[in-house]
């Protein structure tokens, strides 16, 4: 059974094959995410990935996307998290508080008005290049041949893909789904 954890980044997941571009992380393969995955058709029964997406252009994400189909066994299935930009955009509105506090506590990039702005403003430029929201992610899914429904942290049907997500629902604004190739 091959497992890969994609852009693992220092969150590496035992039994797992950790891949991302960054030498420092160690990863068990090192390999740029924006070109073709070096795996064969059809060949990987389970995809990985938390906040990586998030740090590729719409068009990178697309071909991503489309890659991670083509690797994986026609049972596959890939979980991916990323940050949610409605959530996001929500909690900046409704709990601004929160916001500079969770920042404060699980991002530590010093803030100078410790405001909820400021916060908005910095994540935005420092947490990557596009910013999915639900609807959006399911689109770009169905456009690379994948069925994508939203399920909580930590819980899945498939043994292998429960209780390896890093971020929790109360120390970020992720989302969570789960993708299983359309035949």
């Amino acid at each position: 059974m091959l497992k890969i954890n994609f852009g693992s980044g220092p969150g590496k997941l035992p039994g797992w094959l950790n891949v991302d571009v960054a030498l420092k992380y160690q990863p068990d393969l090192v390999a740029d995410l924006r070109k073709r995955l070096p795996f064969d058709d059809h060949s990987v029964d389970f995809v990985h990935s938390e906040d990586f997406l998030v740090q590729l252009s719409i068009e990178e994400a697309l071909d991503f996307l489309r890659e991670c189909r083509r690797i994986l066994k026609p049972s596959g299935v890939m979980r991916l998290l990323t940050p949610d930009l409605e959530k996001f955009a929500r909690t900046y509105l409704e709990q601004p508080t929160w916001l500079v506090d969770t920042w404060e506590k699980f991002v530590g990039v010093p803030l100078k008005t410790r405001t909820a702005c400021e916060v908005f403003n910095v994540g935005i430029r420092m947490a990557g290049q596009f910013h999915f929201d639900r609807s959006t992610f399911r689109k770009a899914a169905a456009l690379s041949g994948f069925h994508a429904y939203e399920v909580t942290a930590n819980t899945s049907d498939y043994p292998e893909l429960r209780g390896i997500d890093l971020r929790r629902p109360n120390e970020s604004i992720s989302m969570y789904f789960e993708c299983v190739p359309v035949n």
